[in-house]
């Protein structure tokens, strides 16, 4: 079996910029997390981002090998390509993912690759432009 297990909030968004960086931080710190979606939870146009500790959250990925979620979906386009260079300049993980909710969902990739080419992201920052053999050895699988 190959699982892969995201973290995200869908509730509780009106904590302070603490409150939610700090619960963000403790379900990174979980050994069973690979990765985190949608980390600021912005809506383009309905809900602004969390105000957080981006840096600490950056530093949390790098220091517990999780992933960051740079989030393809046009209404999300969450993480924002200044904190993806700066995630990059700290050694962070990423993957690309377009939040479908069905089928028609997928083509929303271009939209992720164009954010992390903006991040200046390339192919070797990314673990979904891996192969399946080469993300098994990665994970020890």
């Amino acid at each position: 079996m190959f699982d892969f297990v995201g973290i995200g909030i869908h509730t509780t968004f009106k904590m302070s910029p603490k409150e939610v960086t700090n619960r963000i931080i403790k379900g990174m710190q979980n050994e069973n997390v690979d990765f985190l979606a949608h980390p600021t939870c912005r809506i383009i146009g309905r809900r602004e981002p969390f105000e957080l500790d981006i840096e600490s959250i950056i530093d949390t990925a790098v220091d517990t090998d999780t992933c960051l979620e740079i989030n393809a979906f046009p209404d999300r386009l969450d993480l924002k390509d200044i904190h993806i260079k700066l995630a990059k300049e700290k050694k962070a993980k990423f993957i690309i993912g377009t939040d479908s909710h069905n089928n028609n969902h997928l083509s929303f990739m271009k939209y992720g690759v164009a954010m992390a080419r903006r991040g200046w992201l390339g192919k070797k920052d990314i673990l979904n432009t891996n192969s399946l053999n080469d993300i098994l050895k990665k994970y020890g699988l």
